[in-house]
């Protein structure tokens, strides 16, 4: 590998690694998201900050799933009106060889929830009223394979959705430690995921799901299914099989009653077609299911959030979102 070339196999590079001008866009976004899953402590991991400038805050999120079925989350929004670097609230994530290495720290409380379904409609009780617990995370993401887009020009999903304009991905493996309280979990070459998306975002513009899972053999999958107004099912993604080849994803069809409920005792199943391989059918047990609303404007959606296992992670394991509008609570 020649490190002193862009590690990307798209039109972003180096450059694109670093914050954007909001170039006075109302609802501009720009944002950076890192997951991981460790299949030998059973701790998985989502990270996010989202800089709003335009509408004076940044936002971040730090989730981690855990054994026996807890979450520990903090979400929240701080004042802020650069788009200068992405660091808020006691998390950090930052670029130190662009297109390669990034860094991601955070040191802060985090709420310790049994019952994540709380989350649903009364979120900011059960995170007031659950143990807040000090939380040190320190990991590094090295990449796997080079930066990618899921489409051509870098839309963030493959439909007409407002999530942005721009948008990038990565494979890799994050090391590090996690700290919880007097529990400390290493990890070590843990899989993971990353992105990079800036532009306007309408959270509750997006209908459909979302999925990074890694199989047992090395195969490494991002895969995005939304249905558009019409009613027409759009799909997109990768799959990047363990030779390095990408196969990019033409359809990705989801099993699921699941609209939005607080709670969701299915399975994530799912078949996916692309190029140059037989069908993929991904049959996954979900561990824990944490559902998020997002609210725009007028507008709100719930995202559910849970990590999967397939045939007890024996076969693979990921990290999966249903998105649906729901109605927007009168005030």
């Amino acid at each position: 590998m020649d490190r002193s070339a862009p590690f990307t196999a798209c039109q972003y590079g180096a450059d694109a690694e670093f914050t954007h001008d909001p170039a006075g866009i109302a609802n501009y976004n720009e944002s950076v998201y890192v997951n991981f899953v460790d299949p030998v402590s059973e701790v998985s991991a989502l990270m996010r900050i989202g800089n709003r400038p335009t509408m004076g805050y940044s936002e971040a999120t730090v989730q981690l799933t855990l054994p026996g079925g807890k979450v520990a989350l903090r979400a929240g929004r701080a004042a802020n009106e650069t788009n200068d670097e992405w660091s808020t609230q006691g998390l950090r994530i930052a670029p130190r060889d662009a297109t390669r290495t990034w860094d991601v720290s955070y040191r802060n409380t985090v709420a310790v929830i049994a019952t994540p379904s709380l989350l649903a409609d009364r979120g900011r009780q059960a995170l007031k009223n659950s143990p807040s617990v000090e939380c040190e995370i320190s990991l590094t993401f090295e990449a796997s394979v080079p930066m990618f887009t899921i489409a051509e020009g870098g839309d963030c999903t493959p439909g007409s959705s407002q999530i942005a304009t721009d948008h990038y991905e990565q494979f890799g493996h994050v090391t590090g430690s996690v700290r919880l309280g007097s529990t400390t979990w290493h990890v070590e070459k843990a899989t993971s995921f990353r992105d990079h998306s800036w532009g306007p975002r309408e959270w509750a513009s997006y209908t459909g799901e979302w999925l990074a899972a890694w199989l047992i053999d090395g195969t490494a999958i991002t895969a995005y299914g939304e249905f558009e107004p019409t009613g027409e099912r759009v799909s997109g993604g990768t799959v990047v099989t363990p030779d390095g080849v990408f196969h990019a994803i033409r359809d990705y069809t989801v099993y699921t009653d699941y609209a939005g409920e607080a709670t969701y005792s299915g399975r994530n199943t799912a078949v996916i077609t692309a190029d140059g391989l037989p069908s993929l059918v991904l049959d996954g047990t979900i561990n824990h299911f944490v559902p998020v609303t997002q609210r725009t404007a007028d507008r709100a959606a719930r995202m559910g959030q849970m990590s999967v296992r397939y045939a007890g992670g024996r076969g693979g394991w990921g990290i999966a979102e249903f998105l649906r509008p729901i109605a927007f609570p009168a005030k």
